[in-house]
């Protein structure tokens, strides 16, 4: 067998073969594509919470129990309201 031999309908084997791997590739990408628009936003996390360090300027998300910053080690958040220093 050819890859140039009709195969189905005036289809080529090689014709079928490459829509063939064009589904088998494609619809899990569509698929993921689908969901991620249909997705829910992400709840608040409780044990996390988004913070800005005035001392450094580093920003992002910290634990609410062990609040220091990444880059200067100053207390965050809740463990700065608490006056906990290291």
């Amino acid at each position: 067998m050819e890859l140039n031999d009709i195969i189905y309908n005036g289809y080529t084997l090689e014709e079928l073969l490459i829509a063939g791997a064009a589904l088998f590739i494609g619809l899990p990408v569509l698929w993921a594509i689908v969901k991620r628009l249909f997705k829910k936003q992400k709840k608040d996390d409780p044990h996390r919470q988004t913070i800005r360090c005035d001392s450094c300027g580093w920003q992002g998300q910290i634990s609410r129990y062990a609040g220091k910053c990444p880059k200067c080690s100053e207390p965050l958040g809740d463990q700065k309201a608490k006056g906990y220093r290291s």
